[in-house]
Formats: C-alpha cells, sequence, structure tokens
C-alpha cells in the first residue's frame, strides 16, 4: 500500500501527493520526489479520501471527541486514565501528544488505523475549533462528544466569538455522536469531596470526564474507586516544589477564562498576611483582544502581577505588552520584565513564606516562539533550576 501525504517534503518514490487548496506550488517538488499520483483535494475531501483509505476506523474503536476553550487536555487526560484503569486500550490525540491539538484528517486516520492494527479500544480527542473549521474531523464516527465551555479565544482566526461559539456548537449538534454532553448534564454528576485535583475548574474537567466515560457504560461503582488515584496532566496547576517556603505553581492558562479560574484557585491557597504573583503573557500572532482582558484579570486577582513574555512569535514583545497594559489599573503592583526566565527568576526572589507564584501560559511546553527562533524553555525546569542553585 503507497504512503500518501498533504506534506511534498516527505514524499518518497511511489507515494500518493495530497495537493490541497493553494498548494499547486508543491506539485513539483512532490513529482521530483517520485510522487506516483498527485490528488488535488479539499480538505473536506481529503477526510473522506483517508477514511476509505485506512478503512474507517472510527467505525470500529470506540471514538470519544472533547471540545471546548479550556479544559479539553485535562478531560482527555483524565478519560484516558480512568479508561485504562477499566482495562482498556486508549490513544490520546491532542496538545500533549501531537504538534497540532486537532491534526490534519489523514494522521487522525491513520493514527487510528495504527492504533486499531495494535489491538487498541479507544481513541480519545481534543477537538480544536480550527480542526473543525477545516474539517479535520469530517468522516469521524464518534461515539462520545462533549463540549467543556465556550469563552473568548481564537478570535484571531474566527471574525467573532458568536462565530467561534457556532463553529463548537456545529461540532456537538452535526456529528452524530451517541452521546453529546454539555456543561448543564456534567455539572450534575455527584463527585466525593476529597478529590486528587485542585480547583472548582479541575471538579468540573473531573465532572466532564466521569461524564463520559459513564456515557460509554460504566457505572459509578466502576468509576468511583480509581477517582483517588488520578492526576493532572503535565503543566495543569503543576507544583514545583524544591523546599522553598513558598510555592510555586505552572499552568498553561492562556485565555480570560482560564486565567482567571486559576487565579482564584490559587487565591484559596494564599495564607493571610502572604501575597499571590502572577507571572504571564501573551501569544503573539494570535487574538490580540483578550490580552487587556488578561492583564485586568490578573491585576484583579494577584497582589504582584509580573509581565513578561509568553511566545511572541513575529510580534515585537514589546507591543504584546503595550496591550496586555491597556488592562491593568488599580493598585496592584506591576513590573514589567520582558525576558521570561528573568521575570520567573525575580518572582522567586521576591517571595516570602507562603506566598503564591503562578507562572501562566506556557504549562507544559518545553520551547518558547521568539521572532529570532525557537529556543528550548520550560517554564517547570527555569524555576526547579533557580530555586535549587539560588538555596531560597
Amino acid at each position: 500500500m503507497p504512503k500518501i501525504s498533504y506534506d511534498s517534503r516527505t514524499i518518497e518514490p511511489g507515494d500518493i501527493f495530497i495537493c490541497l487548496p493553494k498548494g499547486e506550488a508543491f506539485i513539483e517538488e512532490a513529482t521530483a520526489r517520485g510522487a506516483s499520483e498527485v490528488l488535488e483535494l479539499t480538505r473536506a475531501d481529503m477526510a473522506t479520501y483517508a477514511a476509505d483509505y485506512y478503512g474507517r476506523p472510527s467505525e470500529t474503536l470506540t471514538v470519544v471527541g472533547v471540545t471546548g476553550t479550556n479544559g479539553k487536555t485535562t478531560v482527555t487526560y483524565l478519560v484516558n486514565m480512568l479508561l485504562e484503569k477499566l482495562g482498556q486500550t486508549v490513544a490520546v490525540s491532542g496538545t500533549l501528544s501531537t504538534a497540532l491539538t486537532t491534526p490534519e484528517s489523514l494522521d487522525l486516520q491513520r493514527m487510528m488505523a495504527e492504533h486499531l492494527a495494535k489491538g487498541g479500544t479507544h481513541f480519545v480527542m481534543e477537538v480544536s475549533s480550527h480542526g473543525i473549521d477545516q474539517n479535520r474531523v469530517a468522516e469521524i464516527d464518534f461515539d462520545v462528544t462533549c463540549l467543556t465551555n465556550i469563552s473568548q479565544d481564537h478570535l484571531d482566526y474566527h471574525p467573532s466569538f458568536e462565530d467561534y461559539k457556532a463553529c463548537k456548537l456545529r461540532f456537538m449538534q452535526s456529528n452524530g455522536s451517541r452521546a453529546q454532553i454539555y456543561p448543564e448534564d456534567f455539572e450534575t454528576v455527584d463527585l466525593p469531596d476529597q478529590l486528587p485535583l485542585l480547583g472548582s475548574f479541575n471538579r468540573q474537567n473531573l465532572q466532564a470526564a466521569v461524564a463520559i466515560v459513564t456515557a460509554l457504560g460504566y457505572s459509578d461503582a466502576d468509576i468511583l474507586p480509581l477517582l483517588p488515584n488520578l492526576s493532572a496532566p503535565p503543566g495543569r496547576f503543576e507544583p514545583v516544589d524544591c523546599g522553598q517556603a513558598f510555592k510555586v505553581i505552572v499552568d498553561y492558562a492562556h485565555t480570560p477564562d482560564a486565567l482567571e479560574n486559576v487565579l482564584n484557585t490559587a487565591r484559596e491557597l494564599v495564607p493571610e498576611g502572604a501575597k499571590l504573583c502572577c507571572v504571564f503573557g501573551c501569544g503573539g500572532d494570535r487574538d490580540r483582544s483578550k490580552r487587556p482582558l488578561m492583564g485586568e484579570i490578573a491585576a484583579r486577582l494577584s497582589d504582584l502581577i509580573i509581565v513578561t513574555s509568553d511566545n511572541p512569535r513575529t510580534e515585537d514583545p514589546k507591543q504584546i505588552i503595550e496591550d496586555i497594559l491597556a488592562g491593568v489599573s488599580g493598585t496592584t503592583a506591576s513590573t514589567v520584565i520582558p525576558d521570561r526566565q528573568s521575570a520567573v527568576e525575580t518572582a522567586i526572589d521576591r517571595a516570602r513564606t507562603g506566598d503564591v507564584i503562578v507562572i501562566a501560559g506556557k504549562g507544559h511546553e518545553t520551547y518558547q516562539l521568539l521572532p529570532t527562533g525557537r529556543i528550548d524553555f520550560d517554564d517547570r525546569e527555569i524555576a526547579r533550576h533557580y530555586l535549587t542553585e539560588s538555596d531560597h
């Protein structure tokens, strides 16, 4: 069976090259590399072709799709843990495992087919608004779909919040899954008071995960005994503990709603007389309108904010910071330190006993995207190294 690819750089002799719209310039390269056939397809056509080519594996697998602004990674991570503890063989596609939150349809169908061939039973995936709009999840037979929440994000791609919301709802309403789970459904799920994940937002994530696994046919008697052994995914309200007298928490929060949830939860950990510090920035080449909103939230909920760079990409980091500062007002102390490593180290230097530092925006990421290119950068490792070397 010949390999198929939409990336001309990966073509080998005998492969089939799928030319997507506006990709005609790469046909010559694909042919030169030995493509046996060139198919000019839309993304919707590619989804159908890929599903047929790989034997429609989603019709055999049990497939779960989780969409929403926040919580997709945590919910899919928890569903994976629960299903594995229940004896299933699970593959997960999403922020922690793939380059794109929702890969192209060709890659998804290949991943499912490979998982099925190895004896896999379940495929759990994050479904982004880009993935929905670009037909990446078309032709996938979903068994359960879940909407975690909807708040502002990706307005650099969608023309309005209404369009973004409609995109998410279109996925929920039109994919034909046998169970559609909305927030009003999972928020009624009863959970024990003592849970292994901190914060009300994580309680909702766990409710969503339990609702999904319940929809797959498992009972409370199956699920509830497993909850104490669950954990949050990397970079989601993850503590960095080197024995210091204050808390350092790294979180992926990069939307206004996520940042507000994380800071509200962090505030619960701050003892009387101590302070909450938030180190954060905003991504470049992304929705600019959320920057002042995040500045306002950080200033309102923190005692000290240090505004720094996130992944500025091709934008001027100073302009991104100015956009954030437009939302900062009131008496909250604010400091601007564009270099993210210096910002993290400064927060640690200023911390006193009982304080809580939240380093937000990048979470599990191990790189930073700068105008000059990509560099290795991990908030957790930066904090851990400085805590250790500086004897805090």
